[in-house]
Parts: C-alpha cells; structure tokens; sequence
C-alpha cells in the first residue's frame, strides 16, 4: 500500500444519496475512504522496511475519513516512512466484512496511541468513524429497488453532433425521453460553440439541470475565474477533467496537487473538481501501484472525487464493484456506459457490464449522479441516449 504527505485541513463535505430505491424509501449513500496497494506500510504493523513503502500513499493533507457521516475530523498523519494513519488502517482493504474493518481500526490506532501519534480522544474519533462508515458491510442485489431517473443524466459527448446547429431540439426530445439532467462536455467558454450562459436558458427551458460540466485541466491550472463564472451561469456543482495517455506515476502525482489546489479553491464557490478517467490510467503501473491509485490516494476527499467511466474501466478489466470496496466513497459521479461483447461500445443495458451490481454498490461508492454515454451512438446520440435511460427506468437491483 502507499500514499503522500502534506498538511491537515479538516473540511469534509458530507454528500447526499442519488440512486434510491424508488419502491420503497430512497436510500442515503455515504462515502468512504480509499484504500491500498500491493506494498504494506514501512513499520512492523504492515509490511516492508523500504524506504518508499509508502511513495503513493494517501494524503496527509486531509483527515481520517471514511465517508459521508464518517469524517473523524483527526489529521490524517505521517507515522514514518512515507505512510500515514489512513495508509496504515486501509492495508488491509478491502475488507470482508464492517467488524474487520472495525476491528483493524482499532488496533492500528491502538499502536498509534502507544507511539504517540494519536491521543487517546482522536483514537476515539476514528473508531467512531469507522463504525458509522458503510466499508465492509455487504451492498447485495435485491431485485426490489429502481433508479432514481432524478439522479441520471446525458454525457453531452453523445449528441455532439446536434448539439452545435440544434441545441434547443436536441435538449428538448432528451427531456421527452425522461432525462433530468446533463453534463456538458467541452472547455470553459465553448459548449458545442455556446457559453454557459447562452446554454443556460435553453437547459431551462427544456426543464434539465447541469450538476456537471466538463471542462479542461488547462481551465482548472489557467482560468479558475472563467471555470466559476461557467459553473455559477449553468448551476453546476461539479466540473470534471480528464488525463493524457502519456502521463508517468509522477505526472500523475503532479496532477493530484493540481486538482487539489483547484479543488479547494473552487470549494469556496460551492463546486467540486471530478477527475474522469480512460483506461491508460489502470494501465499506468508501477510495483503494482497505478496512475489511478496515486489520483485517489493523494487527492483530499474534501475537494476532490472521482468520476469513474465503467466502460473505460471494463476495458482494463477493472471492475466498477472492485474499485468500490478499494476506494470506498470516492465516487460521487459515474459514467454508465456499457460494452459489448466485442468491445465496443453499446447502449446502457445492452451490453456486458452488470448495472444492477453497480447500483447495488452506489451507497459503498458515495455516488450522487450517473450519466450515461455513448461514444459512438447509432442511429444517433438522441436515439441511443433514450434506450439507455428506458432500460435504466426498468432495472431492478
């Protein structure tokens, strides 16, 4: 396992649910903390003596957290060679069941009090936590539960190509198919050709909210300004941002510390930064630590989630239910996107990715809205989008 270092900021967001069950009461979907990799802490507790056991470790610049009402509020601090309390209690993740997690929280935190990193009340703090978070506790399908439509929404990326000449039309037969939300993609100042604020009032008028934009990592490192007034025009709560291919563990590293000035800077307007992922970063990898490792752990979990793309995922053979249990809580938005048989891209529902187990999942993730996405629609994004929400609207999990 590994993780980095920093200072403490003791902020913590706590998120509401999306997905509930919409046959019965909704259900609340806290979120938890991240987790580990291969190498164990560089203490005796752990595993290895190296000195870098812990080199992409979890962030000091955070707090012991394990999700939305699990927040111990106790720094999150460096306990030698690199790690830090987190890196030492999520060795173990992910767990199989909430009383082993419960029961390593203690005891780690137990040897912690006897090295005088914690006192005894933050010992306390954190096994409060632990036992009010949702890590280990089981999420199973159901078959009695439905998708709260309210919490989905569109990649704008699907209906690019109308988009730019008929906004209003495009917009509109979404709405008719049932879609509530979407998540214009593009860069600051240009969504297909329009501002924030010359889409606002067509997204109004069609009766669709925007908690998402997608913009660029150059917008977050250059235009922090214009990212707010764009967000603040449209009413959006998140902006998300993508990577490059060519990225190394230490570009991904650099990146981390960007998203995180970003992401706290931006907090103050009411927004968070989402990191939206491809597949290059499960295949970055070194000593078994990936460039997706090293965004979740030195992200702080106050200014910054994830938004995992399942389908970018899958095609690395990275299971969406798998990066739950390691990362508990981290995920407040998804890409639904599924993937056929061949590989290819298909309609959410058509294709080979288990949805009802992901949604099954949403409370350990912190999931808050899922959009879905097509890459390559047929016969055309408007069309596709609708069979994707229509088979969400009959799923039971």
């Amino acid at each position: 396992m590994r993780r980095t270092t920093g200072t403490t900021p003791t902020l913590r967001r706590t998120a509401k649910p999306w997905l509930a069950a919409a046959v019965a009461a909704t259900l609340t979907l806290p979120i938890l903390a991240p987790c580990a990799s291969a190498a164990g802490p560089a203490d005796g507790r752990g595993g290895t003596n190296g000195t870098a056991a812990c080199a992409y470790g979890y962030t000091s610049d955070a707090t012991v957290w394990f999700g939305a009402g699990a927040d111990s509020g106790v720094p999150n601090r460096e306990t030698g060679g690199g790690c830090t309390v987190m890196d030492e209690i999520m060795a173990g993740a992910p767990f199989a069941t909430h009383g082993a997690f419960v029961r390593t929280v203690s005891s780690v935190t137990r040897d912690l009090v006897r090295e005088r990193i914690l006192t005894g009340g933050e010992r306390r703090d954190i096994v409060r936590a632990a036992t009010d978070s949702e890590v280990g506790r089981p999420h199973p399908v159901t078959g009695d539960r439905s998708v709260d439509l309210s919490r989905i929404g569109l990649v704008g990326y699907t209906v690019r190509a109308t988009m730019p000449t008929d906004a209003e039309g495009t917009l509109g037969a979404l709405a008719e198919c049932g879609f509530q939300n979407i998540e214009p993609s593009g860069a600051a100042g240009n969504f297909y050709g329009y501002t924030a604020a010359e889409l606002a009032p067509l997204t109004d008028a069609a009766g669709i909210a925007v908690p998402s934009l997608g913009v660029s990592l150059s917008n977050l490192q250059n235009d922090v300004d214009l990212v707010v007034a764009e967000a603040h025009a449209i009413g959006a709560r998140y902006v998300r941002v993508s990577g490059s291919g060519s990225w190394t563990l230490a570009d991904y590293s650099r990146t981390a510390a960007i998203l995180n000035e970003a992401g706290e800077a931006l907090s103050a307007e009411g927004i968070r930064v989402a990191y939206h992922n491809h597949g290059y970063e499960f295949e970055t990898e070194e000593d078994g630590v990936t460039g997706y490792d090293v965004l979740v752990r030195q992200t702080d979990p106050a200014f910054v989630t994830m938004e995992l793309d399942v389908y970018w995922a899958a095609s690395t053979d990275t299971s969406a239910t798998d990066l739950f249990a390691r990362y508990p809580g981290r995920f407040e938005l998804l890409h639904l996107k599924d993937m056929a048989e061949d590989g290819s891209f298909a309609d959410v529902g058509e294709g080979t990715i288990d949805f009802a187990e992901i949604f099954a999942g949403a409370t350990l993730a912190g999931v808050r809205y899922g959009f879905t996405e097509h890459d390559q629609p047929s016969p055309d994004g408007v069309t596709s989008a609708c069979t994707s929400i229509g088979n969400l609207a009959e799923l039971r999990y």
